[in-house]
């Protein structure tokens, strides 16, 4: 009874913390409002105030993750929650000048940075086998549907004042509380799920490691392709503009949710092929969006390649939280986090460089290039079957 009370206000605690994760997500459509108060600023200055702080909060992914093996989950989210409420609510009383609010820009990237590291490595301690897959897809499900609503909240503010946009913080300030009542007062090796002789006799297959964290970072290189190009491809076919565009988008986030709504169900159909069954998806998206030019196809596209990212995005943590000890994982979950965020930020240029390969016609490159390169990833994963033994 002891146990499954521990897991339930764990479980409080988790939640918490993946409602306020994408909250930065609330600043983007006010960026509008922003350059028309401070109309002789640079729009790129103005820009990288929804930008910079998926900068921070790499860098934080990766620092944090070698924080987490001194501190304890409480005191780690403790501090992760504080930067993100100073940053998000501090600009509420000080904006006299872009320059102030880029910096608390990026102080609230360095809050999400430290809590995307803090909750994988949380929810690997607190559940195992089954329990732990459907554990990290629940928080990918709770983490795009919360960007959804703060986005569709960030919108309505923002026709009032851009100001407002910041009292959405307020919900960090609950955050903490739960944060403080409900997070585990643990390090990671103080509850690990496997036994101590096990553990210290384990060794981190570091091979598998880095290659599904690359893996990682491709996946979001891929799927970065959505919101790079998806105005631009609309425009191009005269399918809408960039109102129909966000309205595409948000089929990604809507894929995610259901992904992490249902991994397990995923994983019970493809068993060890579930990867390489994510990046089939990421093909048959592209392909729809070469050959058929209309919003739905485009929605559906978006669907499918948001659902092969989901799926490797979930899949991966948990396989990651069975090849590293509980020592290690909260660095090799930082690391991931890390370079996800730089698959993101460096996918515009990837394929900059990759699409006059196979078209000159930078879309249909770009959308080719998508297909050889998740090929060449099934191809791997299918003759490694990295997934399988990674998954013993």
């Amino acid at each position: 009874m002891t146990h499954k009370f521990q897991h339930w206000t764990t479980l409080v605690g988790i939640i918490a913390l993946t409602t306020v994760t994408r909250l930065d997500s609330v600043m983007a459509p006010s960026l509008v409002k922003i350059q028309q108060t401070f109309p002789q600023a640079d729009p790129t200055q103005i820009e990288s105030i929804a930008s910079i702080g998926d900068v921070a909060s790499m860098l934080a992914s990766f620092i944090f993750g070698f924080i987490l093996t001194k501190i304890t989950y409480k005191h780690a989210a403790i501090l992760g929650l504080s930067l993100l409420a100073a940053g998000g609510l501090l600009p509420i009383f000080i904006h006299q000048n872009v320059a102030q609010l880029i910096f608390f820009a990026l102080v609230v990237g360095l809050g999400s940075g430290a809590i995307t590291t803090i909750l994988p490595s949380l929810s690997a301690s607190a559940y195992h086998g089954e329990r732990r897959s459907s554990q990290f897809g629940f928080n990918v499900a709770l983490e795009d549907g919360f960007a959804m609503v703060w986005i569709v909240i960030g919108g309505y503010l923002a026709t009032i004042s851009w100001v407002h946009n910041y009292y959405v913080y307020l919900i960090t300030l609950v955050a903490l509380i739960l944060a403080i009542f409900f997070v585990p007062n643990i390090h990671p090796t103080d509850n690990s799920t496997v036994k101590e002789d096990y553990q210290q006799s384990k060794r981190d297959q570091w091979g598998f490691i880095i290659a599904l964290v690359l893996i990682s970072m491709l996946v979001e290189i891929l799927v970065a392709v959505m919101t790079n190009k998806m105005a631009l491809y609309l425009n191009y076919y005269h399918i809408g503009g960039p109102s129909t565009a966000g309205q595409a988008l948000l089929f990604v986030r809507a894929a995610s949710i259901v992904a992490g709504v249902f991994i397990s169900f995923y994983r019970k159909a493809f068993r060890n092929y579930l990867l390489a069954a994510g990046f089939g998806s990421i093909i048959l998206g592209a392909l729809i969006l070469i050959y058929v030019h209309t919003f739905w196809t485009s929605a559906l596209a978006a669907f499918l390649i948001g659902t092969g990212g989901s799926i490797a995005l979930i899949t991966i943590p948990f396989l990651l939280s069975n090849l590293a000890s509980a020592k290690v994982y909260p660095i090799v979950m930082g690391t991931f986090s890390a370079l996800t965020s730089l698959g993101f930020a460096f996918s515009a240029w990837f394929f900059k460089y990759a699409a006059p390969i196979f078209s000159s016609n930078n879309l249909i490159g770009t959308f080719r290039a998508m297909i050889v390169l998740s090929a060449i990833i099934i191809v791997v994963l299918v003759a490694t079957k990295i997934q399988k033994r990674a998954s013993n």
